[in-house]
């Protein structure tokens, strides 16, 4: 009996990854179970359904699971055998037939491209044109039993491998892997689960992983930051990291001087990070130059205090920043205070629900000074003067009291609006509309409609709640115009360089700040 328990424990110490069917798992235990004969492994599996227990059978606890019926016992022999990453690359590239390509492991694949900043190499993206093992650049054995290295001096020039979705457990198995592949810059661990390796075990792999640019650890099963510093000390120069779709909601400062030295992307996308606080912990990364946040339950956005005119000592680097899918309820506050980061130029949101995409880019434009792209749109020149003007416009009211309140109050209203000032130095005084929104006015407003095409003017009385839908409705029939309805603009009488679009439908020209005299250009 201790034989063959011995000898199970040399086949699967704890921690080893097994897999039944489509079901993965991780060692837990190995021995004899409530006096029955023979030896047992106790699992925990990766689905929390799959099991029925969590590792205490008649009283006695045999192992620990994070949920309550992830756990089972199985018999050894249930599994099926391993293989090394050597056999399965050579049974896929060089028996390769394209007839067996699954349809919807490409579909699957090509989705996962929405989510993640890493690349996920698939059948899709090899085309299996290469008939020689040595010159292959990018090879996946994903969802095979791959638990070994094997032999790959063959494989010189392959620089992306994606072993997602294998039954690799340890950082060992790894290092043996990548110091046969003296190119290899991109892996995919994604989908496995790998033991934290302790501070002299990472000091000793270390050495194995000084190649590698870009690692994706996605799904793997982290829900303590602290495992995921331990385990960054492994490839301290990485470039691109990978932690989608992990449960994690707590963070910490991390030591920039043992850990991400040149980090320039990182993918926190699907995880738990709920609080935007936890997020301006990583802000001592001053190497980070993209951060995916995309789908995380962020509801508002609150960066540290800093003086209107001055940007934060945090995120320095920081270009792109993703928040699609996050149902931040203040998008002007939530603007507002990612003007304070140096060098954002490129963002990624989806609107709020009682928004929509126009409201929104403008707001962000105006709000943001140095933003260039929006949901990967490039900010137009007109866009910004159009965003900038609606602010100068909206404000002016508000700004003017301030100015009349003193210096704290005017130094409280740049905090709340800190492009304002830039505003207000770039198109002067905006006291014209004070008067105007002051005093009791007309519901009718006098304007020019000016066709451009036939140079055609008519002025005309309008509600100033009339909706733009209407009013081009009213242009149409007046300029007999037919087939696609009409692009509108108009010209500020007093300030005939700023053109604001007519882009909502919906809204009125009240809405838009259109006034007496102002000329709406049917395009």
């Amino acid at each position: 009996m201790v034989g063959i328990i011995d000898e199970a424990q040399l086949f699967y110490p704890l921690g080893t990854r097994i897999k039944i069917g489509n079901n993965y798992g991780t060692v837990k235990y190995v021995g004899e179970v409530c006096s029955q004969t023979g030896t047992w492994l106790g699992i925990e599996w990766d689905d929390g359904m799959r099991g029925k227990h969590n590792g205490i059978v008649d009283g006695k606890r045999y192992f620990q699971t994070q949920l309550p019926t992830a756990g089972s016992f199985i018999r050894p022999g249930k599994l099926g055998p391993c293989a090394t990453l050597e056999d399965e690359a050579r049974e896929r590239y060089l028996n390769y037939d394209s007839s067996n390509v699954d349809a919807s492991h490409i579909r699957e694949a090509q989705a996962s491209f929405q989510a993640s900043l890493f690349e996920v190499v698939g059948m899709d993206k090899i085309a299996r044109k290469q008939s020689k093992f040595e010159q292959l650049s990018e090879v996946s054995v994903d969802e095979t039993p791959v638990n070994a290295a094997g032999y790959l001096k063959d494989l010189t020039q392959l620089t992306t491998l994606n072993v997602s979705h294998t039954l690799i457990w340890n950082w060992e198995i790894v290092a043996s892997i990548t110091e046969q592949l003296p190119k290899l810059n991109n892996l995919n661990l994604s989908f496995n689960r790998l033991v934290v390796p302790t501070e002299a075990q990472a000091s000793k792999l270390e050495p194995a992983f000084r190649q590698l640019k870009h690692i994706n650890l996605g799904n793997c099963g982290y829900t303590d930051w602290k495992d995921v510093m331990q385990t960054a000390l492994l490839w301290p120069d990485i470039a691109s990291l990978g932690l989608q779709e992990n449960s994690l909601s707590q963070l910490s400062v991390v030591d920039c001087d043992r850990i991400f030295r040149k980090l320039r992307e990182l993918d926190l996308s699907c995880t738990k990070l709920m609080d935007f606080d936890q997020v301006c912990k990583l802000g001592n990364i001053h190497t980070l130059r993209l951060l995916n946040l995309m789908e995380n339950g962020i509801e508002q956005l609150q960066l540290p205090e800093c003086e209107p005119q001055s940007k934060l000592n945090m995120f320095v680097s920081l270009e792109q920043l993703n928040l699609l899918h996050n149902p931040i309820w203040n998008e002007a506050d939530a603007f507002n205070e990612l003007d304070k980061l140096p060098q954002l130029k490129r963002l990624n949101k989806t609107p709020h629900l009682k928004s929509n995409f126009d409201e929104m880019v403008s707001r962000a434009v105006a709000s943001i000074a140095g933003l260039q792209f929006v949901n990967k749109a490039k900010v137009t020149a007109e866009q910004r003067r159009g965003a900038e003007y609606d602010i100068w416009k909206k404000y002016a009211l508000e700004w003017l009291q301030a100015i009349k309140l003193g210096a704290d109050p005017l130094r409280e209203f740049y905090k709340k609006h800190r492009t304002y000032l830039l505003i207000v130095n770039k198109y002067g005084s905006p006291a014209d509309f004070v008067p105007r929104t002051q005093d009791k006015q007309s519901n009718l407003i006098k304007i020019r409609i000016l066709h451009q095409q036939t140079g055609e003017i008519w002025e005309k009385k309008l509600p100033r709640m009339i909706t733009v839908q209407t009013l081009e409705g009213l242009i149409m029939k007046r300029f007999h115009l037919t087939g696609d309805t009409p692009r509108l603009c108009y010209i500020d009488a007093k300030h005939p360089d700023l053109v604001v679009h007519l882009e909502n439908n919906a809204k009125t020209l009240d809405f838009y700040s259109v006034q007496e005299q102002d000329t709406v250009l049917v395009q």
